[in-house]
């Protein structure tokens, strides 16, 4: 005679739902003027901090920049009633993002002893009482020129 052991505590056998043929999606698109978004940011209070710190393969800028877009009530160009729908829009938007990560690379070149590689950069979007703040947080290593052109050889 053959014994059956059953599985234990496992979720047991189940019968597959079926899946609907057609579903239904409602997506909100956003459009931003370009020349808006720029001069936002062309009129942001910019603050950062940062150094380089001596790792086993060279330098390396650690540092963080906060970009504040401030209101139109403060004197920025940020529409106070738009705040909160602005902070979702550039979180998301790839313009917006580039704009904030070249700032922080100014800044990290600005207070680097060294010539930066390429940037890591991390950011975050928050409404503040001023308006919109991004933080920024940046790693870059030092930018190391390969041994022929260190040495002015072409090929």
């Amino acid at each position: 005679m053959h014994s059956v052991k059953h599985h234990v505590g496992g979720p047991g056998l189940r019968k597959t739902s079926v899946f609907p043929l057609l579903t239904r999606r409602t997506v909100e698109l956003w459009q931003t003027a370009d020349y808006r978004v720029r001069q936002m940011f062309e009129s942001a209070d910019v603050m950062s901090e940062g150094a380089c710190r001596a790792e086993s393969l060279g330098q390396v800028y650690y540092g963080s920049t906060s970009i504040v877009l401030v209101v139109e009530s403060l004197g920025g160009h940020v529409p106070d009633d738009a705040v909160g729908r602005l902070v979702r829009l550039l979180r998301h938007n790839p313009h917006a993002r580039v704009r904030a990560i070249r700032i922080a690379c100014r800044e990290a070149q600005v207070r680097s002893e060294v010539p930066l590689g390429q940037l890591r950069a991390e950011l975050t979007f928050a409404q503040e009482q001023a308006g919109i703040t991004i933080h920024v947080d940046v790693e870059a290593a030092e930018h190391r020129m390969n041994a022929a052109a260190s040495q002015g050889r072409t090929y």
